[in-house]
């Protein structure tokens, strides 16, 4: 519980794609407030962002810094941020807090948009936003740290800074054959935990089974088969695709590091990502919640917003 004698402040929102979070937090990062609102960037209300804002700090002190970061700064958001571009030393919360956005012109109060973060590497550039401040909240220490999603980032620490990341589209991947796909007359939801767990493990022992890349692309189909012969019960065939499609993922990405993953997500979808893990060999931390708070906290004390610096 944060202590009730510090101040507040900053106002930190966590803006994406289909939700927005705000905090009131004190000087030490502590949440004394939070508010939790289905208008993403692809959700406004009448009024658009402007009112969407106005909702989510409503009541608090109009004088405090408002920090922002995720997909309000996207080309689509309400004023694009940059990006900073990972080099050979990485970027760390200097750079970040360097190059935020001023929308005060927009809040009437002032307000900053985090930059998002690019990567270039020999398969092409990769980017994301949001993401960079949870990696900073959960403190930069060394390692992989995985923000599971729609678009799911696996990112490298070295030193204390971004080393790199790679993005796999497993989430919306799983939508889009779920629904949209001859998968969507195969599929069916689990009768119970039970037969969701076991066709989950399918699916990963189908993924560790993969010779090669392009074999994935066989496997999918191969579900329809499975169940046209009896090999897969109704109800484990939407978690055999997610397996597939997760250990797909994880064996892509988990890469040499012995360490333990630290996986940033709710709950259910980390626990998913902690079994898959766990089938590789691999150890996981799930990171508490309000990562993205304690984020733009540090990403503000460091860019001097709240009066002191890190």
């Amino acid at each position: 519980m944060p202590d009730a004698h510090r101040p507040a402040t900053l106002i930190a929102l966590d803006w994406g794609t289909s939700s927005l979070r705000a905090y009131l937090l004190d000087d030490a990062g502590g949440v004394r407030d939070h508010r939790e609102s289905p208008h993403g960037i692809r959700a406004l209300p009448e009024g658009g962002f402007p009112a969407a804002f106005a909702e989510a700090v409503h009541g608090w002190p109009e004088a405090l810094p408002v920090l922002m970061s995720g997909m309000i700064g996207a080309r689509s958001g309400w004023r694009e941020a940059p990006y900073a571009e990972i080099g050979p030393q990485g970027v760390g919360p200097e750079e970040l807090a360097a190059d935020l956005t001023d929308i005060a012109d927009l809040t009437g109060r002032p307000a900053w948009i985090v930059p998002g973060v690019a990567a270039r590497g020999p398969s092409g550039p990769d980017v994301m936003r949001g993401e960079e401040t949870q990696v900073v909240g959960a403190g930069l220490s060394g390692g992989t740290v995985a923000l599971p999603g729609t678009h799911s980032k696996w990112v490298e620490i070295r030193e204390g800074r971004i080393a790199g990341f790679r993005t796999s589209m497993t989430g919306e991947l799983y939508a889009a054959l779920s629904r949209h796909t001859i998968l969507a007359d195969t599929l069916s939801p689990p009768a119970d935990a039970a037969e969701d767990a076991a066709g989950f493990a399918e699916g990963l022992a189908a993924a560790r089974a993969l010779e090669a890349p392009g074999d994935l692309l066989g496997a999918f189909f191969s579900i329809r088969a499975r169940a046209l012969f009896a090999e897969l019960s109704p109800g484990s065939t939407g978690p055999f695709l997610s397996g597939l499609l997760i250990g797909a993922e994880i064996a892509a990405n988990a890469g040499a590091d012995s360490g333990p993953v630290r996986l940033i997500a709710n709950a259910a979808l980390a626990a998913r990502y902690a079994t898959a893990l766990t089938a590789w060999g691999r150890e996981s931390q799930t990171l508490p919640p309000d990562i993205a708070a304690a984020g733009l906290h540090a990403l503000a004390r460091a860019a001097r917003l709240t009066g002191d610096a890190t």
